[in-house]
């Protein structure tokens, strides 16, 4: 167990994560915002949908994305899941 003030384990060490996060109206990317406190708590971040990503944080993507992940049996996950 860590002491105060120590941070501990990385919380999702292990994931790798691909980020696609919009704005309800399509026109503003979010994912870096989201890609940067994924990077914080310990996940790795893919630029690209390859077989090494465990996750999709995914909110107002695009469907080919959305289908991809569930065809895949990745976890899909929505932008509360990164909260700290």
């Amino acid at each position: 167990m860590a002491a105060a003030g120590t941070p501990g384990p990385p919380v999702l060490k292990g994931v790798v994560a691909y980020v696609e996060v919009w704005s309800a109206n399509g026109t503003e990317n979010y994912s870096k915002t989201f890609t940067n406190q994924l990077v914080d708590m310990g996940a790795k971040v893919s630029k690209t949908f390859n077989k090494q990503v465990t996750h999709v944080v995914f909110k107002d993507g695009y469907w080919s994305t959305w289908d991809k992940a569930r065809r895949r049996g990745l976890k899909l996950v929505s932008v509360l899941w990164v909260e700290k």
